[in-house]
């Protein structure tokens, strides 16, 4: 599970629903989304850690890490 803003979620889900989709309920309405690690290639699950890693982090750490 990766937690997502909105947007990056929609653009996720979009992109491979078979890999990412959100989780059921309330989860999923605040942005929790599952990640299906048997077919998540590693490129794609890199970008979703980063994402969800960058909008949680303290900005402290994030303004020193350049994450493309």
């Amino acid at each position: 599970m990766v937690k997502l803003t909105p947007k990056q979620q929609s653009f996720f889900v979009d992109a491979e629903p078979e890999v990412f989709v959100p989780a059921k309920g309330a989860w999923g309405r605040q942005v929790a989304t599952c990640v299906h690690l048997p077919t998540v290639k590693k490129e794609s699950a890199r970008k979703a850690l980063a994402a969800a890693w960058t909008g949680r982090a303290p900005k402290r750490l994030t303004s020193r890490v350049h994450i493309e």
